[in-house]
């Protein structure tokens, strides 16, 4: 067979390979848009592993028939297929840290039942995935790994000297996985006054997202040292308190059943309310103006308590109304007492005297014949 037949054959079979691995990348994908709903979970992560190295094996071992026809290449040919085979390792050690990621990420969402994000666990992953395969392909190909790992024991010692504030970071965020006092999606407050929704933990840094929705990025050495306070442990329905205040003269009893009444009838109606919990009224103050309260509520997550004080408080504003329950202002009563009250007083313990028209009126009696 002549070499321009040859070389023919090997071009045609470079490209087939390509093309056949673009076809079964695509019909990979039209088995997965056929799978069910119901076992596309299970099968998603084979099917991206087909996906990853379809492509990319069938290219290669394109490639390597190619190379192995007598085509007459000035390069040694088996110099050509160790550097196509250390190649294809690459390419599914690549795919296969993909994968692994993913299993990592499912089992721990699965475990601790998180919904977001948890990137440290699949860097580590990764990590690990990578470098295996790495010094798998380089014994492969005739590279002798043990010298090799003894200057990488060297040399991850004076990296993890060098890097001792990124390791602490990364063991710190290890630390604050594996304890479980905080996951993501959680609602949590820093002692530094952070407060928002844990979004994302990395080999560096905690990621929490505010209620405004900006992120605040944290190291994750100084999430770990912080005083927290998680919002969704143990329960993530919390109470609330309202402070309020009725007059004096209002009948008390009356005053805590027509809160109770507007309490229950909010936190039913509000998604965000706890329709099952009992809303209380603790009177604990005579206060300036009047006699104050606490109302306690109970709602579902840390972020709607604005919403249901905000409608609580309007509804409780109209009730009062209605009832004719007198929300005090703030004000004071002062009683002031004159110079000859004050004298007749000190001569007559006994006498009640407040103002002075009754000073004269006392005065006008005593005087009489």
């Amino acid at each position: 067979m002549n070499k321009p037949v040859v070389w023919a054959i090997a071009a045609a079979i470079a490209i087939a390979g390509p093309l056949i691995g673009i076809t079964l990348r695509r019909l990979v994908d039209r088995l997965e848009a056929k799978t069910s709903t119901r076992t596309r979970a299970m099968y998603r992560m084979a099917f991206g592993l087909a996906r990853d190295i379809a492509v990319p094996v069938c290219s290669l071992v394109g490639l390597m028939i190619a190379v192995s026809l007598p085509t007459g290449l000035p390069i040694s040919p088996d110099l050509v297929r160790r550097i196509l085979t250390a190649a294809m390792m690459l390419a599914i050690t690549f795919a296969v840290s993909r994968l692994a990621a993913e299993v990592v990420i499912s089992i721990t969402r699965r475990i601790t039942g998180v919904a977001g994000s948890v990137s440290l666990f699949s860097t580590i992953t990764k990590t690990i995935v990578l470098v295996l395969g790495l010094l798998i392909t380089l014994d492969s190909v005739g590279v002798k790994i043990t010298p090799l790992l003894g200057a990488l024991g060297i040399g991850a010692l004076a990296i993890a000297l060098a890097l001792e504030g990124t390791l602490a970071n990364l063991f710190a965020g290890v630390h604050i996985l594996a304890s479980k006092t905080v996951n993501p999606g959680d609602f949590v407050k820093l002692d530094t006054g952070e407060v928002g929704w844990v979004s994302d933990v990395n080999w560096r840094t905690t990621t929490i997202q505010d209620i405004p929705g900006n992120y605040i990025i944290v190291p994750n050495r100084k999430f770990a040292e912080a005083i927290l306070t998680n919002y969704h442990r143990p329960e993530q329905d919390m109470a609330i308190t309202v402070e309020v205040s009725a007059a004096y003269d209002s009948d008390l009893d009356f005053v805590e059943e027509v809160t109770l009444d507007v309490a229950r009838r909010v936190m039913k109606e509000l998604d965000c309310g706890f329709a099952s919990a009992d809303p209380r009224v603790r009177f604990h103050t005579f206060g300036d103006s009047g006699v104050e309260f606490r109302v306690v509520l109970r709602t579902r997550n840390y972020e709607d308590q604005y919403l249901l004080v905000s409608e609580f408080i309007k509804a409780l504003h109209r009730r009062y109304r209605q009832e004719r329950i007198v929300i005090p202002y703030p004000m004071r009563v002062l009683h002031i007492q004159s110079p000859t009250t004050a004298a007749l007083a000190s001569l007559d313990p006994d006498l009640s005297l407040t103002t002075a028209s009754e000073v004269n009126a006392d005065l006008a009696r005593r005087t009489e014949p």
